[in-house]
């Protein structure tokens, strides 16, 4: 029986899309016959169950149990690394190969040590680029020390690596484009919907009906509020659409949550409806509990990382709208399959305008739905995912 190791900051039982995908895809693995060792930061609870008998898990040890501050988040990542760093040199064999996602980004200098002091191989998955999303982010100045030393550190973990995967196109060019050297390395591979969601009409939707969705048109953003995503934008045009009958509804959490509670609280706002992340169960009911979804990012961010709550939203069946610059993979994307529109960062009166005239047009919004479904079904499902792991990880 092969194996497999994949080391990932977040698993099971943690809610955040990173912990959930490398879930499905142990889960994928496991099922294919595959033994999969995890070495996770996510600490387990009294009511985990295994997931397979296929499927073993370490867990970390960590003082820190929430990661609300970036120092929290630093705290648990250096226990998260040391504890993976002492599991890979001396317990891992190294004959099992290893996948290393980038949560924290400079985790694949756990593969580096692995592949210099024993000889092994190891794939790192990319969740952003770094240290490119943090200077976006505005955590660290670009030609910094900081920036050139994470430069350094992480160009190494490129080096060594048997493969870099991406999670776009956009993502690969931007790779390709600053290390030619690395291109034959470099490989895409896009994420899914974590749950594929059959169609649900939004007036029969138990969710929709709970808190008043129903009856109005409903946009909704589900997923990370993170310091990438534009939704200031947003915020600015549910300003604008106030005194119209359309609901916002915001799933999730992030620093920029923030920027939401001050916008209800500065403009008086009653179409905001802000919502905790919701549990994986009843996904199918949230993410189809709207007439349109919203996917943002800042000008420059399509390069740099790839929001996975797009896929949830194509396998939803609703028409997306997105915040993203000209031309970008997610603007390709809508535009060449129908499923959506994609609007200029930096102009929140076209968005309002843009959500005014779909909330007019319901033969166009189902249409756009419809697409999305067909979208998701031909080119990104988890199955899809999986042949391309299994071909990288183990040529197949």
């Amino acid at each position: 029986m092969e194996k497999i190791t994949i080391i990932t900051q977040y698993f099971y039982p943690n809610y955040a899309a990173t912990a959930q995908l490398m879930t499905d895809l142990a889960k994928g693995l496991s099922q294919k016959g595959y033994q999969v060792n995890i070495f996770t930061g996510s600490l387990a609870n009294n009511t985990t169950p295994e997931l397979s008998n296929q499927i073993t898990i370490y867990r970390a040890f960590s003082p820190i149990t929430a990661s609300s501050s970036i120092l929290s988040k630093v705290i648990s990542s250096v226990f998260f690394l040391l504890g993976a760093l002492r599991y890979v040199i001396f317990s891992l064999p190294h004959t099992t190969p290893l996948l290393i996602a980038s949560n924290p980004p400079y985790s694949a200098l756990i593969g580096t040590v692995f592949k210099i002091t024993r000889g092994g191989k190891y794939h790192f998955l990319l969740q952003d680029i770094f240290p490119e999303s943090a200077v976006m982010s505005g955590i660290i100045l670009q030609k910094s020390f900081l920036f050139i030393f994470f430069s350094k550190i992480i160009y190494l973990t490129y080096k060594y690596a048997d493969n870099i995967i991406v999670l776009s196109t956009s993502m690969q060019c931007f790779l390709e484009n600053k290390y030619p050297e690395l291109k034959p390395k470099i490989k895409v591979i896009e994420n899914w919907a974590v749950e594929d969601i059959i169609g649900c009409d939004k007036q029969a939707n138990h969710f929709a009906q709970q808190y008043n969705l129903d009856k109005i048109f409903t946009v909704l953003y589900s997923g990370n509020l993170g310091r990438l995503h534009d939704i200031e934008i947003i915020a600015e045009a549910a300003n604008i659409l106030k005194n119209a009958p359309i609901q916002f509804v915001f799933i999730g959490d992030g620093t920029k949550t923030q920027v939401l509670k001050q916008a209800i609280q500065s403009n008086n706002l009653k179409n905001i409806l802000l919502l905790p992340y919701q549990l994986r169960e009843i996904l199918h009911l949230s993410l189809t509990a709207c007439d349109l979804s919203l996917v943002s990012l800042i000008p420059g961010a399509e390069s740099i990382v790839a929001p996975s709550k797009l896929y949830g939203m194509l396998a939803a069946g609703r028409g997306i709208i997105a915040i993203s610059s000209a031309n970008s993979y997610i603007d390709q994307l809508l535009t060449n399959s129908g499923c959506g529109i994609n609007t200029l960062p930096n102009n929140p009166q076209h968005l309002a305008d843009l959500i005014n005239e779909l909330a007019s047009d319901s033969t166009r919004v189902k249409l756009m739905g419809d697409k999305a479904r067909q979208v998701y079904k031909s080119k990104y499902t988890f199955k899809r995912a999986l042949a391309e792991y299994e071909k990288i990880l183990f040529g197949i």
